[in-house]
């Protein structure tokens, strides 16, 4: 057998053996690198994700009643008509500006021409009147006053008060944010699994807009005052989860 052997001086095993040390921590640190994102890999895997929503109601009686008129005239002069339009409407608010408790405004004003195909040509100008407030039975005593004077009644909205919205859309949120833990937990066990956690909540709204009412308009002096009972309105919150569920 023939062997080949290198002078001592030229081996040089010490710097070799050096090289070998130096690189080991290096692969023994990309080694667990490697392992933790498995584990991390698999940790995941086992990972179910639920999505599921509830909902909160809340109901009451609206607190605010809108009432909304008109003021028309007609006239062969546009001047003669809207003078008309506005001697009529400082009477209104005149009339509404001094009832506690009931906000005028005065709305919308447009004037155009009438062009009929046989007869004289006239004017139209008209003007929106709106009457809000708490107390209905004043209201709508109000406007019989306004609409035996020649306003028209363009209808009556119904609604929640700024401060009842609130506190109806707090007590919707708090009951379907209870309903969150015990269907996630529940659902959870009928899969077989166990809530790990909520990972994410959003909440949305829910709010009936006005109620309008179209009512004929009476133009009789003598006529009596509208009349409309408000329906009950609901309010909904609805709360849109995902939650995480594990073995």
């Amino acid at each position: 057998m023939t062997r080949f052997s290198l002078p001592r001086s030229k081996a040089r095993p010490g710097p070799l053996l050096a090289v070998a040390l130096a690189v080991s921590p290096v692969a023994l640190s990309c080694t667990g690198a490697f392992s933790t994102a498995q584990a991390a890999d698999m940790q995941q895997d086992t990972t179910t994700q639920l999505d599921f929503s509830v909902m909160g109601t809340a109901h009451a009686v609206p607190t605010e009643l809108t009432v909304r008129l008109s003021v028309r005239s007609d006239s062969p002069s546009a001047a003669a008509a809207q003078k008309d339009v506005n001697t009529r409407m400082a009477a209104a608010m005149k009339l509404a500006g001094g009832q506690d408790g009931i906000v005028a405004k005065a709305g919308g004003y447009s004037i155009y021409e009438n062009t009929p195909e046989h007869g004289p040509k006239s004017w139209t100008a008209r003007q929106e009147l709106e009457l809000s407030g708490q107390d209905s039975v004043r209201l709508l005593g109000l406007a019989g006053q306004l609409q035996s004077q020649s306003l028209m009644l363009e209808g009556l909205d119904w609604s929640l008060d700024d401060a009842t919205r609130e506190r109806l859309l707090q007590e919707a949120r708090t009951e379907a944010l209870k309903k969150v833990r015990s269907q996630a937990e529940q659902s959870a066990q009928t899969l077989g699994l166990r809530l790990a956690r909520l990972k994410e909540v959003r909440i949305s709204y829910q709010e009936p807009g006005p109620r309008p009412v179209m009512l004929m308009a009476a133009r009789m002096a003598d006529s009596a005052p509208p009349q409309r009972s408000p329906d009950e309105q609901t309010l909904r919150v609805n709360v849109s989860v995902q939650a995480e569920l594990s073995p």
